[in-house]
């Protein structure tokens, strides 16, 4: 049994599980909200109350490690960005005991890339295969042929928070802030989309909190389902129409959606519009869904190294 534990820009997630040759079986899945990328837009550095967040996350999901087990932890963008990154990995390793690996753009791609094929292996899905990992503070999208080759793509700093923090000013979101938001995510995803396009993908996968929180609405899930995330089909005239209605909301009335997660409901109208403008670039009219991502990734990597 191996634990990994993911600290995004968004939240901080915990996958323990059972891992064997070709084989990892979740045994605990937990997550909680602590955005320690909260401003980092704007200030270039990690904040003191986005660390505080993330320690006391770090605390909580501890209790749920089995003791004695290898415990790895990842850090993606925001850790990735900001200034002070150090001081916050010096702090995790002299608090808990553990070495944070800070991931570059390429390997958090390539992780999220082998979770997310390898979850979906049994739908036998037609290859090249595109990946979209929209997070927090970044978006990553690759295609390959299978979970161990890459054919290429890119890593952009386009993500739910560092996108509402720069265009939504209200919730509901008004029209001026929403041309903007759709403006900057086809300037900046248009030449990344266009680079997987020459690989010709045949299949179009979306991890990540953004894409499981709307696969999740999409089917008005009033208690998250794994079964029913893993190989959703998520079509693009759905996933308009749950963009548009959210954006009409308040946060008090998002957060009353079905399947919406606790936490998101600031940023969901974000997400949303990066993964309809992806689609709509890609020109594809529906897509998969899973939660295979970048611990299932590490852990299948690490399956592989023995």
């Amino acid at each position: 049994m191996r634990a990994v534990l993911d600290i995004g820009t968004n939240s901080v997630r915990l996958l323990v599980a059972k891992v064997a040759k070709d084989t990892i079986e979740p045994y605990i899945q937990q997550i909680r909200i602590s955005r320690i990328g909260e401003d980092i837009d704007g200030s270039g550095e990690l904040s003191a109350i986005g660390i505080w967040r993330t320690v006391k996350a770090l605390g909580e999901l501890r209790a749920f490690i089995p003791p004695s087990i290898p415990v790895d932890v990842l850090a993606t963008s925001a850790v990735r960005d900001g200034s002070n990154r150090q001081e916050f990995v010096d702090l995790i390793e002299k608090e808990f005991g553990w070495k944070i690996h800070v991931l570059s753009g390429l390997r958090e791609a390539e992780l999220s890339f082998r979770g997310a094929v390898d979850s979906l292996c049994s739908l036998n899905l037609s290859a090249p295969f595109t990946v979209i990992d929209i997070g927090g503070g970044s978006t990553e999208i690759y295609t390959g042929l299978d979970g161990d080759s890459l054919l290429g793509g890119g890593s952009v700093q386009l993500g739910a928070v560092r996108m509402l923090e720069r265009h939504i000013t209200t919730h509901p979101v008004i029209c001026k802030d929403r041309n903007a938001l759709e403006k900057e995510i086809e300037e900046i995803l248009a030449p990344l989309i266009k680079s997987n396009l020459d690989f010709g993908p045949k299949t179009v996968i979306a991890v990540g909190g953004t894409a499981t929180s709307l696969a999740a609405i999409a089917q008005e899930l009033t208690v998250f389902d794994l079964k029913r995330i893993v190989g959703y089909s998520l079509s693009l005239e759905r996933l308009r129409e749950i963009y548009i209605n959210l954006g009409k909301l308040d946060l008090d009335e998002r957060s009353l959606i079905a399947g919406m997660q606790k936490g998101r409901e600031d940023i969901i109208v974000a997400g949303a519009a990066i993964l309809v403008k992806a689609m709509e670039l890609l020109n594809i009219s529906q897509l998969k869904t899973s939660v295979g991502d970048l611990l299932y990734g590490w852990l299948a990597f690490y399956v592989d190294e023995g």
